[in-house]
Order: structure tokens, then sequence, then C-alpha cells
């Protein structure tokens, strides 16, 4: 009989709902000045062969040789469905494409295919999970690098970025992948972590960083910060002569280190300790310079937002004096709540700037988890529940039925790091499309790579004849 009445409940709340609309600001995009550039995988063909499912990596790029503008380039991640449990493994060929609008409004040439590398399973790359432009110290030559996801860890690149031009630079012969890279003082600077373990990376490191001139590759840390619970680094950037260091802690919540500064006898120095805010931030996941700051978003813990409830994340900023403070999240400067008031906000996963705004899109987990419920046995498994054990489940499924009218994900923007805006929270109209995975401005424009492993990845940006100074 309790069971009817919860879900009574369920059902009311999902009639309700709670819709929201885009709030009025002085500027800045709208949702109305985006067009879809990229639908479904990049084609249908090689979508139902290789199932490209994450937008992982973007970069724009413009090669010493090409004449006029560069382009967006996109490595993919593939079969997510599989990496999470619910299809059966098999082999997985990322790529990596380009965009070519001089031959068509949604024309991606495959400049890098995984399929053609005869590479074996353990030396394949899984996934390409940064892109990043580098004029190396040692010859002078520009090139686009890409970090891989895999069993043995590797970066490639090419001068040109053209098919046929790739090499692989450089292997670390451990699984996980190079999640973040940075130039910093000349050097291409590259983060290591292990995501293939849930919890521990074993016997292996832990959190490494690791340094190159073009040529040759060192390691700049492989201590965890002198803490074993750090189990990688999510992310680096350079802000205010100092390398900066976001680390993974399920543990005790995330750390933000700077490093590598203009002292060659200081050491790292901890900014932000448990998670900010709050312990259960178990990553520093995104960090973007704006404005005099560093903005760092974090993502919520994972089996905390199973065994208490949806859990959304935060946003703090860092000052050029160490100062941090929260700008989304619990006693917000601006009063802007955790996740921008949708609980289902529980990653920041990609920020950029345009025109004096910053955008910081999320990840909605709502989409996520609704399929999960569709898949009850891997669910109660991952929950550690019986099939009697109905507190958490129940507890999950309201804020599920609350929140499923604003599933997908979202995109917020601000002039000043404290007052924000939706420009929209419905993964633009399909709500599939359960995070913004990448953002990056070229020629203008922000492109927004959209994760959506269900359909395939969409890629959508801002019109050529928006004007983001107009008030939507």
């Amino acid at each position: 009989m309790k069971l009817i009445q919860w879900l009574c409940v369920i059902v009311c709340l999902l009639a309700l709902g709670c819709p929201t609309t885009p709030e009025p600001s002085p500027g800045g995009l709208s949702a109305s000045d985006f067009e879809q550039v990229a639908t479904n995988g990049f084609d249908a063909e090689d979508q139902a062969l290789d199932s490209n499912d994450y937008p992982w990596a973007m970069a724009h790029y413009v090669a010493d040789a090409k004449q006029g503008g560069g382009y967006v380039y996109v490595g993919t991640w593939n079969r997510v469905q599989q990496f999470k449990g619910f299809q059966d493994h098999v082999p997985v060929y990322p790529e990596i494409r380009r965009y070519r609008p001089d031959l068509g409004p949604q024309t991606w040439e495959r400049v890098l295919d995984t399929r053609d590398l005869g590479l074996s399973e353990k030396d394949r790359p899984h996934g390409f999970r940064f892109l990043q432009e580098y004029r190396n110290q040692s010859d002078g030559k520009k090139y686009l690098y890409t970090g891989g996801r895999g069993e043995t860890v590797s970066v490639w690149r090419s001068e040109t970025g053209d098919p046929g031009t790739w090499e692989n630079f450089w292997q670390y012969d451990y699984e996980g992948s190079i999640r973040s890279m940075t130039v910093h003082n000349g050097l291409l600077y590259m983060a290591w972590l292990n995501d293939y373990a849930i919890f521990d990376s074993g016997d292996g490191p832990k959190a490494v960083i690791f340094a190159t001139d073009g040529e040759e590759v060192w390691t700049v840390m492989d201590d965890a910060f002198g803490d074993h619970n750090n189990i990688g680094v999510f992310e680096i950037a350079t802000f205010n002569g100092y390398l900066w260091a976001g680390t993974h802690n399920r543990m005790q919540g995330c750390e933000v280190w700077k490093l590598e500064g203009p002292d060659p006898n200081e050491g790292p120095v901890r900014v932000i300790a448990n998670g900010g805010a709050r312990p259960f931030n178990e990553a520093a996941m995104t960090m973007f310079e704006f404005k005099d700051h560093l903005y760092v978003g974090t993502i919520s813990n994972f089996i905390w937002r199973f065994i208490l409830g949806l859990k959304p994340t935060d946003v703090y900023r860092i000052d050029r004096n160490d100062n941090w403070e929260t700008v989304v999240g619990p006693d917000s400067v601006g009063g802007e709540p955790a996740g921008f008031g949708h609980r289902g906000n529980t990653y920041m996963w990609s920020m950029c700037e345009l025109d004096g705004w910053l955008y910081v899109g999320t990840y909605d987990i709502v989409t996520g988890l609704t399929y999960m419920y569709t898949h009850p046995e891997f669910l109660l498994s991952i929950m550690g529940l019986k099939s009697g054990d109905l507190t958490s489940k129940v507890l999950t499924l309201i804020d599920l039925a609350v929140m499923q009218p604003q599933a997908g994900g979202d995109l917020y923007k601000s002039q000043d790091g404290v007052k924000w805006y939706k420009v929209f929270d419905n993964g633009l109209g399909n709500r599939n499309n359960y995070g913004l995975r990448v953002m990056k401005v070229a020629d203008g424009r922000i492109f927004i790579g959209m994760s959506n492993p269900y359909e395939g990845l969409e890629v959508w940006a801002s019109k050529e004849s928006a004007t983001p100074s107009k008030a939507q």
C-alpha cells in the first residue's frame, strides 16, 4: 500500500513538473542564437558503426601552413553506455573530425580514424580526451596535440591537422587518460587521470602531471600532492604566473593547488581543500580565467548522489591573492544556489568567454538516471540495495519526477561572475543532450559539443549573425 501511495505522489509530481523560462538579461547570447552544425554523431552511417556519443575534446586550430582561418576540431568518445555497463563490450574506434562549413553547413571531415591505425586493444586510444594547440619550445613548430584515453595512455599530434598527418608522439604505460592540457611558461603541461578506476588506481600512480617542450617529456608531479586519496588530476590551467591543478578526491573532496610559479624553489601550495564549500564536490572539473579570477567548476560525488538523493554542484573563483569564494553554491556571493538552482546539475562541465560574458555549461544527471531506472538490475547493484530496500530509490525517483521537465544540459551566463542568467536548461530542445561537454570560441562564435549517448553527439554554434550584446 505504501508503495502505491509513493507512486501516486510521483505521478502527481510528473504532471506538475517545474518548467522555467530563461531570465531576461542585459545582453549575451540567448537560446535562439544557436544553430545545429552536427547531428547524431556526425553522420548516420558512421554513427551506426561507431556510436560517436561524446564530443570529448574540442579546439580551434590554425596551422602555420594554412591560408586564412583554421578549423574547429572535435575528438570523440564512443559507446558510452558500454562503459557504464549497459552494453556488451565491443572494440571502440574514436576519431577526430573538423568542421568544414565550406563544404556544407553540417559537414565534418574525418582527419583521424583509429580504425585505420592497426593497433591492438591495449595500444589503441579508446577516446580523445583533450585537444590543445602548442608551439614547441624545442623546434618552434606548431602542432595540434590530443590526449588519448586507453589501456595505454597516448598523446598524438599533427602539424597541419590534415588526414594522414597524425603521429603518436608519446605513450605512458598505464591505463587512464590525459584529461587536460595547458600551455604554461612556454611548455605544454599534461594531466593524467586513471578514469578506469572507480575508487583507486591500485598500486599504480595516483595524480600525475607531465610537461613537454615538444621533444622530451618529463614528470612535474607524481606524488598526488602528498595525499593518496587524490586519485587523479582532473584539470589544469595557467593563471597569475602559476600552473593550477584540480584533483579528484572522493574521500575528502577535491583540492586546488598552484605550482610551477615564478620562484623555482617554491613548492606546490594548496588553495582549496575538502571540496571547497562542501566535501562531496569530489573533483575540480573545469577551470577558466575570467576578469582577473580563476573560475573552478566542480562535480558532485557519484556515490553520495545515489545514497542521499540528487546533489547539485558548485562554482568557485580564486583571485590573484589566492582568496577564493563561492559564486554558485551555498552562501555564494550573489546568492546563486548550487547547480544554478537545478538539482540535476551535478557537473559544471565546460566554460568559455565571449564578448565579456562567461558561459558555464552543465551535465544534467536526470537524463542518465531516468535511463538507469529502466535498467533496475544495474541501478540496484551500484546502490548496494536489495529489491526490498526502497527508501533511497523512492527519494531519488521523487527528485527525478520534479526535475524531468528540465532534463538536458544547461547553459548559464554572467558578466561579473556574481549575477547569473539562464540561457537554456533543456539540451537545446533535446533532453537526451544531457550535457555541454565542451565549449570553444572560434571566429567570434561559441561552439558547443553536446554529449548524447542515446542518439549520438551534437554540435551547436552561435549564429554568425548573432549579436551577443543585444538584450534577450
